[in-house]
C-alpha cells in the first residue's frame, strides 16, 4: 500500500492544501487536472500544493483509488504581519 498525507491550511483569508508522498506520475496527473481548470497549484520536489479546500482534494484523490485512513485537526496561533492569526490544520492520511 502507498500512503500520502493531505494537509489543509485554513486562515480567515485563504485555504490551501499540501500533499506529501505522491508518486511522480500521480503528481503530474494532478497538476494537469488542476491547470486544466485554471486552479493555482505547485508541484514541488517534496510536496504538491493547491489552492482549494481539503474536501475537494479528497474527492479528486478518491477518483484515483485513494482512500482516507485517518483524520486529525489542530488550531495554532501564528504571528503574521505583527498580529496573531489562528490557522486551522486538517490532516488526512490516505492510501491506495
Amino acid at each position: 500500500m502507498h500512503y500520502i498525507i493531505v494537509t489543509e491550511f485554513e486562515t480567515p483569508s485563504e485555504t490551501s492544501c499540501r500533499i506529501k508522498g505522491l508518486l511522480s506520475t500521480d503528481a503530474k496527473n494532478l497538476e494537469t487536472y488542476f491547470l486544466g481548470f485554471h486552479i493555482n497549484c505547485s508541484n514541488m520536489q517534496d510536496f504538491f500544493e493547491v489552492d482549494i479546500s481539503g474536501d475537494q482534494v479528497l474527492q479528486i484523490l478518491g477518483g484515483s483509488s485513494f482512500n482516507v485512513i485517518s483524520q486529525s485537526m489542530a488550531i495554532e496561533n501564528t504571528a503574521i504581519g505583527g498580529r496573531t492569526v489562528k490557522i486551522q490544520k486538517l490532516v488526512w492520511t490516505m492510501g491506495k
